[in-house]
């Protein structure tokens, strides 16, 4: 004979999953990942809610919490927030609280250590470590003692490349499980354009970018570790060459304009373009002829498998994030971090040499694809 707890536990086993999904921004994280498979868990009957800051409706989600947390973790709102989530996981009954983004789960996990103890489980899905191979020492400083911590606050951990899987599995506690996947997904249809050759014409005029020009464009937000610095430097040399080109920098700007004041401090105001955000990042890749990729630190680099999936050749940097996707000579070009001068060769090596764009722009990329990737995640979560 089952008591009351006993009956309670098999029916929160037999039914539909309660899921609470949390991250820093809705904009530029949950809208840009997490929408695949936040419909695929809800094509199998969960309820999902969503906690992050930011005001954009989050389509399929079950509950749309504002969170109060900030990108920053050094700010009052971190703690405000804390306390929030932790109503919201109190009073939702969830199964999984499924965190991305260091200040999203610093915020979810510490919420979520009561729930925890009554058999919620957590799973923090790492987008890259901020300590890595070659990071500065105030970053192993500062996060990996915070991520040592939290792990002991984490039943699964889900990891992007090699380098943090297996540091991962070296130095968190041995009870905590943890699996690697291939990215959080890219959903390939909303890069799709009708008229290719149309939205190129128009995407240039726009940008007041000649029709023949050799443009560039690298889609990230504008901060340090992007380190679109890199890439003003690179395209000094570029013009050397080629007068004609121009860089594209399609993101919102986080550096308060930074990047554009170093651009008419090195006399390139007139070649290079700041789009701010765009919802069309398949008109944009469209428009471009090669793809530059700068960042000093990624999990794995989906920005990269998208223009990839729009036949862009790739120029990047040798980071964790980069390496498993582009082999170097084969698919794409890898340099070192710094090395604008290394970039510059390589995209002139490209614009010259029709053979070598055409083999990078027939690269695979299906096994990144959202449908795969988040079949994937789903199947993990059930078995959590």
């Amino acid at each position: 004979m089952h008591d009351l707890k006993d009956i309670a536990g098999m029916e929160k086993k037999d039914r539909p999953k309660r899921v609470l999904l949390v991250a820093n921004v809705v904009r530029e994280h949950v809208l840009k990942f997490h929408v695949p498979c936040i419909r695929r868990m809800r094509e199998q009957g969960w309820t999902v809610d969503v906690a992050a800051s930011g005001d954009e409706e989050v389509p399929y989600c079950s509950h749309q919490i504002h969170g109060l947390w900030k990108r920053s973790p050094f700010t009052l709102d971190t703690l405000r927030g804390i306390r929030q989530l932790r109503r919201v996981i109190d009073e939702g009954d969830y199964d999984i609280i499924y965190c991305h983004t260091p200040v999203g789960a610093l915020v979810a996990r510490l919420a979520a250590k009561n729930a925890r103890r009554q058999g919620t489980k957590v799973v923090y899905f790492a987008h890259g470590f901020h300590f890595f191979t070659g990071a500065p020492l105030i970053n192993w400083l500062l996060f990996y003692p915070i991520e040592r911590l939290l792990a002991r606050e984490t039943d699964l951990l889900i990891t992007l490349n090699d380098e943090d899987d297996a540091r991962a599995r070296r130095v968190f506690p041995k009870a905590l499980s943890v699996v690697q996947v291939p990215g959080a997904g890219v959903d390939f249809s909303r890069l799709d354009v009708d008229d290719r050759a149309q939205t190129r014409h128009a995407k240039r005029e726009q940008w007041q970018v000649s029709q023949d020009a050799l443009v560039l464009m690298y889609v990230a937000e504008l901060i340090r570790n992007k380190n679109q610095e890199m890439l003003l430097e690179m395209l000094l040399g570029v013009r050397r060459e080629r007068p004609d080109a121009v860089l594209v920098l399609v993101g919102p700007d986080h550096a308060n304009g930074h990047y554009q004041r170093l651009a008419r401090r090195m006399g390139l105001e007139d070649a290079v373009r700041f789009t701010g955000w765009s919802s069309d990042i398949g008109g944009c890749l469209c428009a471009a002829d090669i793809y530059v990729a700068s960042s000093k630190r990624e999990g794995l680099a989906l920005n990269i498998v998208e223009a990839m999936y729009c036949g862009l050749p790739v120029v990047a940097t040798d980071n964790r994030g980069h390496v498993p996707i582009i082999r170097d000579g084969e698919n794409g070009f890898l340099v070192h971090v710094g090395e604008s001068g290394k970039m510059a060769q390589r995209v002139l090596e490209i614009a010259r040499e029709p053979q070598l764009r055409e083999r990078f722009s027939r690269a695979d990329v299906s096994r990144y694809s959202a449908d795969a990737v988040s079949r994937q995640i789903v199947e993990i979560l059930t078995n959590v």
